[in-house]
């Protein structure tokens, strides 16, 4: 009953997602859409800097640990945080300055940040200390329920059809959404605070979580540079459709995330810390299984029914770059298998080659873009996922296989 709780709220998620991108599409101009998609993607891109990527050591820690620790454990991730901003946020403004976004949204771009950090951070911790349901609340308000809302004020009120009255939607929703996560952290033991911070405990966590900050920023660099190269190749105009076009590719990878990989990955630390091969390959076959099947399921569905949906926006737009989800859709299904050994390097802590491939992806899709965006346009962003997400595919694929743990087939 938990499971189908947490994959009703995940899939609520989800559908949120999908309808606030057609919404969107349906009530705002297509150059307002492109924007929100580049505060959507740049917000994102930043949450990786700030975040350091320290959550892959946290929650491996965490996992397993006595719960008199956790908050101990959680406030020496604060501290660190709290360093990583003074750092790093200055740098932020250069995004304005150079005038990629416009400044009247800057006040939002920053708020928006923080608190979409503090949800997912959040959010990260209820799944490592297994309160998959109440993570998925969290998500939920943070992902979804204030989409729901945009949509429904928009639908009644045509004055509140604007991107700032999304932007505050949104900020309210994650708000709602650490409050409620706050209040569990504040139920747990509170022994471990009087404890002295932990430095080295820190520098430990920076030293194994710094090449997976490369390979993330990397491989969400693909993901953040590809709504830029579009602009700068058709304008915001035409950024408009691949918003909303790679927003309905990427909800698949959401929920993918969120009905399989969030219940997986816990799981396959624990089994291999375990060192038992037998219950580790019972996990990776079950692991393979879910992700070809959901993904293979959205996507045909996603474009079975993209048709019908442009059909209802009544935007030529929209149709003739319909070819662009079609590219898409291949390039998010590559991603999504190269998850699987993905997940299998990451629960025996094989780091280096997450790293590498995702690492070596990056600058293949950046070689491939700019080579052959002079011979097929704005079509040349979802051909150079494909071969970079290939890439990494392959690159795992083979680690995972040539690994010590190599009898755990896939």
């Amino acid at each position: 009953m938990i499971r189908l709780a947490n994959l009703a709220l995940r899939g609520l998620t989800l559908v949120s997602k999908f309808l606030l991108l057609f919404f969107l599409a349906k009530f705002l101009e297509p150059d307002e859409v492109g924007l929100y998609g580049l505060i959507a993607a740049t917000i994102g891109y930043a949450l990786y800097a700030l975040g350091l990527e320290f959550y892959n050591f946290s929650t491996r820690e965490i996992i397993g640990k006595d719960s008199r620790l956790w908050l101990g454990m959680i406030r020496d991730q604060v501290v660190l945080y709290a360093l990583a901003y003074l750092a790093l946020m200055p740098l932020a403004l250069f995004v304005f300055y150079k005038g990629w976004l416009p400044w009247g949204y800057a006040a939002w771009f920053f708020l928006l940040l923080f608190l979409e950090h503090m949800a997912q951070e959040l959010n990260r911790i209820l799944v490592a200390i297994s309160e998959q349901l109440l993570a998925s609340v969290v998500l939920f308000m943070r992902s979804g329920v204030w989409g729901l809302v945009v949509i429904v004020v928009m639908w009644l009120e045509p004055g509140a059809r604007t991107l700032s009255f999304c932007l505050g939607a949104w900020a309210l929703g994650a708000f709602l959404a650490c409050a409620v996560a706050f209040k569990k952290l504040y139920s747990f033991d509170k022994s471990s605070l009087r404890s002295p911070i932990d430095g080295q405990w820190i520098a430990r966590g920076i030293k194994i979580a710094l090449p997976l900050l490369v390979a993330s920023l990397a491989i969400r660099g693909i993901f953040t540079f590809d709504r830029y190269w579009v602009e700068s190749l058709s304008g915001l105009e035409v950024l408009g459709p691949y918003v909303l076009f790679v927003g309905m590719a990427m909800a698949i990878l959401s929920f993918l995330d969120a009905g399989v990989i969030v219940f997986f990955y816990p799981r396959l630390v624990a089994s291999a810390k375990l060192d038992d091969p037998s219950v580790f390959r019972a996990d990776m076959k079950k692991l393979t299984v879910n992700v070809i099947g959901t993904t293979l399921i959205f996507v045909l569905a996603c474009g079975l029914v993209a048709p019908i949906i442009l059909h209802w926006l009544g935007n030529p737009l929209y149709d003739e770059h319909l070819y662009l989800l079609y590219w898409l859709l291949i390039a998010i299904s590559i991603y999504a298998f190269s998850m699987i050994p993905h997940l299998g390097l990451y629960a025996h802590g094989r780091d280096r080659h997450i790293f590498l491939s995702q690492f070596s992806a990056f600058f293949i899709f950046l070689a491939v873009a700019y080579l052959g965006q002079d011979y097929i346009g704005v079509l040349v962003i979802p051909v150079s996922m494909c071969i970079a997400f290939g890439v990494i595919l392959a690159w795992k694929l083979i680690a995972f296989r040539l690994a010590g743990f190599s009898a755990c087939k896939v």
